[in-house]
């Protein structure tokens, strides 16, 4: 054993009693630490192989269920698709969008230029045919007026002084007349007292002293008359002139044309209009608002289907909540936008969308609706009722003129029967079919085996086959 380093000690020290404690416990700690070691590298051997047998399970698991599922897939494949029969009301519909318009609608726009004086109505007010709107000062008009007043008065005047001209020349014919007459019988009394004392001479003289220029007379009461026709003319003219100024002076006052309802004010007291006018909007918009329209446009396709009567829905972008019923009034014979032949337009466009223009009437519209707003109506083309209906893609072509169904009879063996149809009308979704069919029927709608719905599953390499009944097995 090895002996203490102890003082005053007298025997010899041997190797192991060199060396040095602090090392002793190094090297003690570094065993430990390599056991350890191996240790922990033989639990993550075992750790990983657990792993691994893990990972092989879960993957060996995985691809069983991806073949089961790809098996079932392939039996759901197999079987074919199917619908049923339906028996109801089929309706087939047309829809567009367009734009709420009034029915009528006028712009009250003066007819002589001038200041805006008074506005008398406001945006939603509600106006009489005739009613006044606003008005228009413009003094021009008044002289005008006062001008024409003036040329009547002249008028009269020159009738007057006519009038007494024409009286004058027959007066001075009368007293021509008159006087001649006069001097007529004072000749002869003059001849017949101076007949004895020459009497020859005394009548030549009495002769010449009794004539009078009757025809004279008669041009002056002429040129007279002729003078008093024109002063009336100038009065009739005059009287024209006063009426026209008056009738123009009185368009500075604009009123309603119809009855409606005021859906645009552009002018204020004070701004110009007419000619001298600086801006070319409508000064007061009035609509008639008790019926209201919308025009869509309708494509090729769809407008031989709309005809004038046919009824009608209404939405509303702006009143989502509201729907009202409308009426086919109008149909346009022409496309939209067709213009001038030679711009290569005419009938039909440069090669956009062809489409119709059609116009529906809302009898009564909600109060709440507005010109420009915009409306989506949808147009009931067809109606039928008692309709067996079934899906676009249930009915097939024979190939020679016919349609028919294939209805399954047996669900289990997948039995069906081919039945002959007739396509009555059809939405692009469901067919309405007359024939060998009748509601609740399950009818095929596409083919097993990935087949398409024309082959049925026909070709599915010997899969169906058909009896002689004209049933088909799929087995």
């Amino acid at each position: 054993m090895p002996h203490a380093n102890v003082p005053g000690s007298t025997d010899p020290l041997g190797p192991a009693d060199l060396v040095d404690a602090e090392a002793l416990a190094d090297m003690r700690a570094f065993n430990d630490l390599k056991a350890k070691r191996k240790k922990q590298r033989k639990r993550k051997i075992i750790i990983g192989v657990a792993s691994t047998v893990a990972v092989l399970a879960v993957a060996g698991g995985a691809f069983a269920w991806y073949t089961a599922d790809q098996a079932a897939k392939a039996l759901q494949n197999m079987a074919p698709q199917t619908g049923f029969v339906e028996q109801g009301t089929f309706v087939e519909t047309v829809s567009a969008s367009g734009n709420l318009q009034p029915v009528a609608s006028v712009s009250a726009t003066p007819e002589v230029d001038g200041i805006v004086g008074e506005v008398l109505v406001a945006e939603g007010d509600a106006v009489e045919e005739g009613q006044t709107l606003f008005t228009v000062v413009n003094d021009e008009l008044d002289k005008a007026v006062n001008q024409a007043a003036q040329g009547i008065e002249e008028a009269k005047n020159g009738v007057a002084q006519a009038q007494n001209a024409v009286n004058d020349a027959y007066h001075a014919k009368s007293a021509g007349q008159q006087a001649a007459a006069t001097a007529q019988a004072q000749a002869q009394a003059a001849a017949a007292a101076a007949k004895e004392a020459g009497g020859a001479a005394v009548e030549s003289f009495a002769g010449e002293q009794a004539s009078f220029d009757e025809s004279s007379a008669d041009s002056a009461i002429r040129s007279a008359e002729l003078a008093l026709s024109n002063a009336n003319l100038a009065l009739q003219n005059a009287q024209s002139a006063y009426d026209e100024a008056v009738a123009r002076a009185a368009k500075r006052t604009v009123t309603a044309s119809i009855a409606g309802s005021v859906v645009a004010v552009n002018i204020e007291p004070g701004k110009a209009l007419g000619a001298t006018a600086s801006a070319a909007t409508s000064p007061v918009q009035i609509a008639d608002l008790s019926q209201m329209t919308v025009s869509i446009n309708v494509n090729e396709i769809d407008i031989l289907k709309i005809s004038a009567d046919q009824t009608a829905e209404v939405t509303f972008t702006a009143a989502p909540d509201l729907t009202l019923p409308a009426t086919v009034v109008s149909i346009a014979t022409t496309s939209a936008g067709s213009g001038d032949p030679s711009g290569g337009a005419m009938y039909g466009g440069m090669g956009g969308a062809v489409t119709y223009a059609v116009k529906l009437l809302i009898a009564e519209p909600d109060p709440r609706l507005k010109p420009g707003m915009t409306a989506k109506a949808t147009i009931t083309t067809t109606t039928i009722d008692n309709a067996l209906m079934v899906p676009i893609s249930a009915v097939q072509s024979d190939g020679a003129g016919g349609s028919f169904v294939m209805v399954l009879t047996d669900p289990e063996t997948q039995e069906m029967d081919m039945r002959e149809v007739e396509v009555v009308a059809s939405d692009g979704l469901t067919s309405v079919v007359k024939g060998q069919v009748k509601a609740g029927d399950e009818v095929v709608v596409s083919g097993g085996a990935g087949g398409a719905p024309g082959d049925m599953g026909m070709e599915a390499g010997g899969m169906a086959a058909a009896d002689s009944a004209g049933s088909v097995m799929v087995g």
